[in-house]
């Protein structure tokens, strides 16, 4: 009997062991930065992706420390030659609303993350949007040579997109 415990006892303990294992190569593929090489969109109609046409041109980084914490930055064309250099005193109603939306166009948040088997959970700790604190974003994953693709679950702007993020080095 003790040595059908003892059996038992060891057989949970790979299982377990097994489990946390695999969790922590998982992890290691996600461990470090990551630059934003294109944002593509998914056209039903073809069942095909392709480069998203209106945001061409974005910049990103994306960051996972392999400890369960995260942060993301992405840009629009033209957000670091943008002339921050005006008195904002000195703008019209127009130019103070084109300069709000240009800022809100940044996306900056940082999270906690939790792996399974396809996809990874990002539980927003802050953001550049203050409405977004404490709220959590899914995202499927898959990985190609040096490619981490990620789906958004939720659409944007009506579409159904994934970024492609390339491991630097």
């Amino acid at each position: 009997m003790n040595i059908l415990k003892s059996g038992f006892g060891i057989l949970i303990f790979l299982a377990i062991y097994s489990c946390k294992s695999k969790d922590n190569k998982l992890s290691d593929k996600f461990n470090g930065m990551w630059r934003l090489d294109k944002i593509e969109a998914f056209d039903s109609s073809a069942n095909t992706w392709s480069d998203d046409t209106t945001r061409i041109g974005w910049n990103g980084y994306i960051l996972y420390d392999g400890h369960g914490h995260m942060g993301v930055h992405l840009t629009p064309k033209g957000y670091k030659e943008f002339n921050t250099n005006k008195n904002i005193d000195s703008l019209n109603h127009e130019d103070l609303v084109a300069l709000t939306k240009f800022y809100k166009s940044n996306f900056v948040y940082f999270s906690d993350y939790i792996l399974t088997d396809s996809a990874i959970e990002h539980k927003r700790l802050s953001a550049t949007e203050p409405q977004n604190w404490g709220t959590s974003l899914t995202r499927n994953f898959e990985f190609r040579k040096d490619t981490l693709i990620l789906t958004a679950h939720e659409k944007v702007a009506g579409q159904k997109l994934r970024l492609r993020w390339i491991k630097l080095k």
